[in-house]
């Protein structure tokens, strides 16, 4: 039995319509709007016909495409033979009436069934109008037979006769190509009607009769037999094409979709958010209304990949790509197409992006509420698998105005963007307009960004060198080198205004791989020139403890310079180490085991925990400048500096504090134990030769500024 099969709707063509689709990734349908199952063997019975009432009109599409040229060039030689007859019949006998009869009733016949395949419309009732197009010639052929008998001719008592019903019954299952079950109802008919003529003939015996019901007989079941069979290898060959084209188009299908569309979430992606709202924008301009793209970011997104992986994330977009969905009114999206529940499009844009098309704005003020309600959808708990306490999530979103921002998809999105990162910088969960000055902060960012790669190549980076000083004696016993950028035309540029750009870039690594290089060659040359050897101390980035390379590079580093590992102190700060303690605590106990000295950078400000302290195989811990600055002064900070000093002492760590800038200072932590200090009380952050002067005498002080070197 042939699997039934469920019909669905075809999904709209992509390009036709502005739609919002489900959350989830669209099943594939098969073409034609059918979703079905393999088809099963086909049953060897005699009736041929799918159980599928719409599986059977893709067939019947197929029958008569791959016969109707054949039937008409039947019909059309069909046509010519009788006129040939009646030409040849005209010329050795000069004709008579049954020979005229012949003409004027079969050719119209064949005229008619010639004319009817030529309506494309008509085609679809192709198969029984030519099952009762060939009864009528059968019925044309008796009355011809029977006017040739009453003429003293040979009609039914001659092969003539037998021929012409011989002839007509292939005409009906092969010739046509009448489809088997009204070519056998018309083949009955005619068998039937040729039983009744013979057998009611006076002119001929019993015995006659006979032998020519047995002959027409035996040739009806031979060309029926021929039909069906011809059936049905078509249809077996029918289900093996179908079964080949359905798996082609779901796979082309499936691929527009995943061109189209997020499998996440279900909604359009930015190639298609931007044909779309590229029609819905012509159309807003064109009716002189305004026209909105809210951009929304989640905050701390990554966060919930990190601890609870990419699955719950997963979740969590659907959820919110619903939310946001469910929130906008159809009065809100563009719709080039309205359907009562397809009004408009949100689409999903990148890991944590969604954005939303808004028309028919008449103020900021819409844009606004519209930014405020999905805020405040996206602030709704999240139950989450597996954890008791609900998720919250909070997002940023950036607004871009048509036509006052941009004119095009492309700018009003780039516009969003840039507000939705402005918005997300300022702390998040806020909304934020696009202007003018965060274009260009955006331009002054990719400009800087293009220039730091270059300068990173082209050797404009050079290393400050601030002293570690033993407060007691003010001698050096340590440094921290920090990285400069030397632009050719903008001057010495300080790190806080390209580092954090080069984290968010990419070009942290490479950045850090140039710092370590030029940390190891300084030490070298100080080797070399014979001046004291001591730790140098170097920022690395979060990036650098999730790279498993990270210990054998450091050792091919010291290898190529000569180095002790001992001549090496890699600075984290807190917040790097707490995004995943078990792996930074990993790759730390490698590095200190190879003799890598580890220090705890900013310590105090943040994710301070003791039992991490105790867990992380630091060689030191540094006091951020914040609980020094006020130190002298007593109080929190300088409660909060002296207890810090007391546990880095019992923990055995040295203890140092940065940013040292008085005696006053000074003097406070040397008389709680920390003897170890860093400031510009010292020394400011000085080029490399001005910091081998200092190391030659042996103590720090400030020298005069100058360029590097």
């Amino acid at each position: 039995m042939v699997a039934s099969r469920a019909a669905r709707e075809p999904r709209p063509a992509l390009s036709n319509r502005l739609v919002c689709t489900p959350m989830h990734a669209p099943e594939t349908p098969t073409p034609g709007g059918h979703a079905r199952p393999p088809a099963t063997a086909l049953p060897l019975r005699l009736l041929l016909r799918f159980a599928d009432a719409a599986f059977e009109q893709r067939f019947l599409r197929h029958y008569v495409a791959y016969y109707f040229r054949f039937a008409q060039a039947s019909l059309v030689l069909g046509i010519v033979l009788i006129a040939g007859d009646y030409l040849v019949d005209c010329l050795a006998h000069r004709g008579d009436g049954a020979n005229l009869l012949r003409l004027t009733l079969a050719v119209p016949v064949l005229l008619a069934g010639l004319a009817y395949s030529l309506q494309p419309r008509w085609r679809r009732h192709w198969q029984p109008v030519m099952a009762g197009f060939i009864v009528t010639a059968a019925l044309c052929l008796f009355v011809i037979l029977q006017r040739l008998d009453a003429e003293g001719g040979a009609g039914l008592t001659s092969w003539v006769g037998v021929l012409n019903f011989t002839f007509l019954q292939f005409y009906c299952f092969v010739v046509l190509g009448v489809q088997f079950r009204y070519a056998l109802v018309s083949g009955l008919a005619i068998l039937a009607a040729f039983e009744v003529a013979l057998w009611g003939h006076e002119a001929l015996t019993l015995r006659e009769a006979a032998y020519w019901s047995y002959h027409v007989g035996t040739l009806f079941i031979l060309a029926s037999g021929i039909g069906w069979w011809r059936e049905f290898v078509l249809r077996k060959e029918f289900m093996a094409r179908a079964e080949l084209d359905d798996s082609r188009a779901a796979a082309e299908l499936r691929a527009q979709l995943l061109a189209h569309y997020d499998e996440i979430t279900g909604l359009p992606n930015r190639r298609l958010f931007g044909e779309l709202a590229a029609t819905a924008l012509e159309r807003a301009r064109r009716g002189a209304r305004g026209c909105a793209v809210l951009h929304a970011e989640i905050d701390r997104f990554g966060s919930i990949d990190d601890v609870y992986g990419h699955g719950q994330g997963d979740a969590v977009l659907a959820i919110v790509a619903q939310r946001v969905r469910s929130m906008i009114r159809g009065g809100d999206l563009a719709a080039l197409a309205p359907v009562a529940d397809e009004d408009g499009v949100v689409a999903r844009l990148g890991d944590n992006a969604f954005s939303v098309l808004v028309t028919d704005l008449d103020s900021q003020e819409r844009a606004a509420l519209v930014a405020q309600r999905l805020q405040a959808a996206i602030r709704q708990p999240v139950e989450l698998a597996g954890r008791a306490r609900p998720l919250l999530l909070t997002a940023s979103f950036g607004i871009a105005l048509c036509p006052g921002d941009a004119q095009d998809v492309a700018g009003l999105m780039r516009c969003a963007e840039l507000a939705a990162r402005a918005a997300k910088a300022a702390g998040g969960a806020r909304h934020q307009f696009f202007d003018e000055a965060l274009n260009a902060r955006s331009r002054e960012r990719a400009l800087l960004e293009t220039e730091l790669r270059h300068a990173i190549e082209a050797g404009q980076l050079c290393l400050h060198y601030q002293p570690k000083v033993d407060a007691r004696n003010g001698r050096i016993v340590g440094a921290e080198a920090l990285v400069r950028w030397q632009h050719p035309e903008r001057g010495l540029i300080p790190p806080g205004r390209f580092i954090a750009l080069a984290e968010e870039s990419g070009l942290i690594v490479p950045l850090t791989d140039w710092v370590l290089h030029a940390a190891c060659a300084s030490q070298r040359r100080w080797a070399e020139a014979g001046l004291r050897p001591l730790p140098l101390s170097v920022n690395l980035p979060a990036v650098s403890l999730v790279d498993s390379r990270l210990a054998d590079q450091l050792d091919e580093l010291m290898m190529v310079h000569g180095l002790e590992p001992s001549c090496l102190v890699l600075e984290l700060t807190e917040t790097m180490l707490m995004r995943d303690v078990n792996t930074a605590v990993e790759v730390l106990e490698r590095l200190r085991a190879r003799g890598y000295g580890l220090s705890l950078d900013d310590f105090g400000t943040g994710y301070s925990s003791l039992s991490y302290l105790n867990r992380l195989p630091m060689t030191e811990v540094k006091i951020d400048r914040a609980f020094v600055t006020d130190v002298a002064r007593g109080g929190r900070d300088g409660a909060l500096a002296a207890a810090i000093i007391t546990l880095g002492s019992e923990l055995g760590l040295q203890v140092v504090a940065e940013g040292v800038e008085t005696e006053e200072q000074s003097a406070f932590l040397l008389g709680r134990g920390c003897v170890l200090q860093q400031g510009y009380l010292f020394s400011r952050p000085v080029p490399a030769a001005a910091f081998e002067r200092l190391l030659a005498r042996g103590t720090a002080r400030e020298p005069e500024p100058e360029a590097c070197a």
